[in-house]
């Protein structure tokens, strides 16, 4: 954790700044299950439009696998955007369900493209300051989501209507990101093909059993946010604690906040990155369990705590995984986030289900046990992580 600021390239820098946009256009996740509310549809509605939208999604996935090795991370992430722009503009036309099914399916083709930010990220990042340089955008992109969320909580959501302010929520993310494709072609650094390394890059002998085990790790781990996702957050804020349109916004806001603050401690700790991944993870699973507190100071408390999580799980993963990973990382990234997105074609419609028959109490300790179970995997990694850099 030596690098500093300053000792960022440019370019890297650039990428940083930018990726800020990506994580801004989180609230598109916030706001569209808030905007199904507010329009009248059903939980169970919502639930089973999501996991429609992803059955076509999984498919796309599993068939492009081993072109996001072949093709520049580049326009696939530029497509990306773009579609994810379009799903924004269709979000603020929405009146009727069957414009919002389709603003989903194109909102979703973000996840799709996933493995391109990957690819993309291990040909620009330096190497030896991988979880540094995570920490660094995870951070960056947080501060300006606290900021953002804020004024948009506190500043324009008293000034309009639900419908209104929804709808200028998410034009504004749809306008930021055709400027964010667009930074793809003409601002940010170019890579050939998603097989291409960082020119510091040292290719690591790792068995496969371990990369898969990582793996499995970090598709049970994004089970369990798909789980307890957004949609089932915002229906209990909205419908179990009365709370306003703008809550789950703000709800997010904490979880920014909790990151940011890591600038305080962060840059302190001297452990590993695979000992951050491990007990993030299972930080995260206490997370998930305090939710299941009815209460909701203390809700808003566990998102707290989960964002602490995150900042010491998310860069120790990628981190790790991009140093263990074999060559053809892009075919194995796109076969998991493909069952990922086919995973999810059942769980928005599952837990839906669960949260309305026996209660979110049960949403969220399903979500929390799958992330306990995925931090055990861990394990044999950690051991394996700790002979090949000398028990160090």
């Amino acid at each position: 954790m030596d690098l500093t600021w300053k000792e960022i390239p440019r370019s890297l820098k650039s990428y940083i700044f930018l990726s800020a946009i990506g994580g801004f256009s989180f609230l598109t996740y916030i706001v569209s299950p808030a905007l199904g509310s507010l329009l009248s549809f059903s939980l169970k509605d919502v639930g089973w439009i999501f996991s429609v939208s992803y059955a076509f999604q999984a498919v796309l996935t599993y068939a492009l696998g081993k072109n996001f090795e072949r093709r520049s991370p580049n326009i696939a992430l530029f497509l990306s955007k773009i579609f994810f722009a379009v799903g924004n503009i269709l979000f603020a036309m929405t009146t009727k369900i069957l414009t919002f099914i389709v603003a989903q399916l194109f909102v979703s083709f973000m996840d799709v493209f996933y493995p391109s930010v990957v690819m993309y990220e291990r040909a620009i990042f330096l190497p030896r300051h991988r979880e540094k340089l995570y920490w660094f955008l995870f951070t960056f992109s947080d501060m300006v989501k606290a900021v953002g969320y804020s004024l948009f909580v506190f500043i324009l959501a008293p000034n309009l209507s639900g419908l209104s302010f929804y709808r200028v929520v998410f034009l504004v993310i749809a306008s930021a990101n055709i400027f964010y494709a667009l930074s793809f072609i003409f601002i940010l650094p170019k890579v050939r093909s998603g097989s291409d390394f960082h020119e510091e890059h040292i290719q690591k002998l790792s068995d496969k059993r371990t990369f898969l085990l990582l793996m499995l790790h970090q598709y049970l781990a994004y089970t369990s946010f798909g789980f307890g996702s957004f949609m089932i957050i915002t229906y209990y804020l909205i419908e179990y604690f009365k709370l306003g349109p703008s809550s789950p916004i703000l709800f997010e806001v904490m979880f920014s906040v909790s990151v940011v603050m890591s600038l305080l401690w962060r840059p302190r700790l001297k452990t590993s990155p695979v000992f951050n991944m491990i007990f993030g993870s299972f930080l995260l699973s206490f997370s998930f369990f305090v939710m299941c507190v009815p209460n909701v100071y203390v809700f808003f408390s566990a998102h707290f705590i989960m964002g602490i999580a995150f900042v010491l799980w998310l860069p120790g993963k990628e981190s790790v995984k991009m140093e263990i990973a074999p060559k053809e990382l892009g075919r194995w990234e796109g076969f998991f986030q493909g069952l990922n997105i086919f995973t999810r074609i059942f769980t928005p419609a599952l837990s839906a289900i669960v949260a309305t028959n026996l209660g979110y109490f049960y949403v969220f300790f399903i979500s929390g046990s799958l992330v306990l179970i995925s931090s055990l995997l861990l394990i044999p990694v950690f051991t394996v992580y700790r002979k090949s850099h000398g028990n160090s």
